[in-house]
């Protein structure tokens, strides 16, 4: 491994239900102020509610169409969410999700 580079595969990182319909793996757990990055999976017709960011998000939609509760993102599509952001992610048809928290998750 090169010096100043952490790796994590994401078939050995650990996997939560966060709900009966959608799943996160935890890529990366920074603390309060380092980058966690982790992967969620909306099956069909999941609905996670109102989430209000603490911090800033940046989400990427890997495959499938997220919702966030006003528009319906394709995959290939970067959405950017800056801190005291509001949405209501969703997910008719299922979907995955690359997420990141550069300033790390606190509050959130």
């Amino acid at each position: 491994m090169l010096a100043g580079f952490d790796v994590t595969h994401a078939d050995q990182a650990s996997r939560r239900q966060v709900t009966d319909s959608i799943a996160v793996t935890m890529l990366r757990e920074g603390t309060d102020d380092e980058l966690s990055a982790m992967l969620i999976d909306f099956e069909p017709g999941a609905v996670f509610g109102e989430e209000l960011h603490q911090t800033p998000e940046v989400l990427f939609v890997l495959e499938g169409e997220f919702h966030d509760g006003q528009q319906i993102h394709l995959a290939g599509t970067l959405i950017t969410a800056t801190a005291g952001s509001v949405h209501w992610p969703q997910s008719e048809t299922g979907c995955r999700l690359l997420v990141l928290y550069p300033d790390g998750m606190a509050g959130e």
